[in-house]
């Protein structure tokens, strides 16, 4: 058991609580600093998957092509605001390096030794009762409209074998076979069988909470506004006032860059706004996650109707809402599942905080050393979480952290 220290995390989201629950187990003394309410930031609208080897860095060989195509296309997946140009082009000049073959296999690598234990991990956190009740080890599908894979289809598979991901490819037929509702347009597949979804994102947030409050984690519904390090312990600058620490762990989604600067970093975080509707009371006839490849589209059944995500939209985090998005992702339902209804939706906006190379930030501040960031999981969040928070109180203890780190440094 490492000394008990007294720690804030600053975010109430799947990656604040892991971390307020992992280190509370080992007998820290946690409160977690959330302006908003726990588990309804981004962790509240995502698509609700957990990955296991199924997902991929966002940069790949040939992205900038594909990208360029998106970007042109006005009912595509990817939208760029003109006025976030001067901010967002360093992230991606930083992000089209990632694609280059040798960065990109080392980024999928990192990402897989990151996620592949999430099921396990949150089985020992929840419980087995609570696991049971919130996770659908289901696996997880994706599907493509054309007959034959890709240069790259190919090389990702190989990419997946040696890493030792479970995966089948599905023929039409086969994809029929495991999906009855899904579009005769959809011509083959992939499935992966280590992957699933949650039944409600925020249910799984509160889950972890509610077993971090009942071990003694509080909660301080503040908002921060500044970091002071101090020669010992950190010192946090609230909107209810000051609050004193031994260590501050930053994991406060996009946040987390303006704290940063208030400890002198800046870190490379993209304000990537992603959209979801979800059409109550109807699962839309599918069983698991489903992932559109060619249109970076999910959609997935959630206890509250199926929920359908995608959209990458680089734009201020306070800017208004594109009601475009939510009629894209409609089209793209009715083109995914044609017999399904869609009467109501309801609509979502939220920011990822992405980086260039899809790798969190899991690490100590360079020069403070009460300082941890726990942030930038972008689209995976929920795949991420547990492990990084593993990683965040092996930190904390000063012990040798379960997998290194060193993928996941301050950048």
């Amino acid at each position: 058991m490492a000394e008990s220290q007294a720690v804030a995390v600053i975010g109430g989201g799947v990656v604040g609580a892991s971390c307020a629950l992992m280190l509370a187990r080992e007998g820290h003394r946690v409160t977690v600093v959330e302006e908003g309410r726990i588990g309804h930031g981004c962790s509240w609208g995502n698509g609700a998957q957990y990955n296991a080897g199924s997902a991929l860095p966002m940069a790949y060989p040939g992205v900038m092509w594909r990208a360029l195509r998106w970007f042109a296309d006005a009912n595509g997946p990817v939208r760029l605001a003109p006025r976030e140009l001067p901010r967002t082009l360093p992230w991606l000049l930083r992000f089209l390096r990632t694609g280059r073959p040798q960065a990109w296999e080392a980024a999928y690598a990192a990402l897989h030794a990151l996620n592949q234990p999430c099921a396990a991990l949150y089985r020992d956190m929840l419980g087995e009762t609570e696991w049971k009740r919130l996770f659908r080890p289901s696996g997880a599908l994706h599907v493509w409209r054309d007959v034959t894979p890709t240069a790259l289809d190919e090389r990702v598979d190989s990419l997946r074998a040696r890493q030792g991901v479970a995966f089948e490819k599905l023929s039409r037929d086969q994809l029929r076979e495991l999906e009855p509702a899904l579009s005769h347009d959809y011509k083959r597949g992939i499935f992966f069988p280590d992957s699933g979804h949650v039944t409600s994102p925020p249910g799984l947030v509160e889950g972890l909470m509610d077993r971090a409050a009942s071990i003694g984690v509080s909660i301080r519904a503040a908002r921060v506004l500044a970091i002071e390090p101090g020669t010992e312990g950190a010192t946090l600058h609230t909107s209810t006032g000051p609050l004193c620490c031994d260590t501050v762990v930053i994991a406060a989604g996009i946040g987390s860059r303006d704290l940063a600067r208030s400890v002198g970093i800046s870190l490379s975080l993209a304000s990537e706004r992603g959209y979801h509707i979800t059409i109550p009371g109807n699962s839309g006839g599918i069983s698991r996650p489903v992932t559109d490849a060619a249109s970076a589209f999910v959609a997935t059944p959630l206890q509250e109707g199926l929920r359908i995500v995608g959209i990458a939209e680089f734009d201020a985090p306070g800017a208004p809402r594109n009601p475009k998005q939510s009629k894209k992702l409609q089209a793209y339902a009715r083109a995914m599942l044609p017999d399904i209804s869609i009467s109501q939706v309801s609509e979502w906006m939220g920011v990822r905080p992405s980086t260039p190379d899809s790798l969190p930030i899991i690490a100590r501040h360079p020069r403070h050393g009460a300082v941890l960031f726990a942030t930038g999981h972008g689209h995976m969040g929920i795949s991420g979480a547990p492990m990084t928070s593993a990683i965040i109180s092996d930190l904390v203890a000063g012990r040798r952290a379960r997998i290194s780190n060193a993928p996941y440094g301050v950048r």
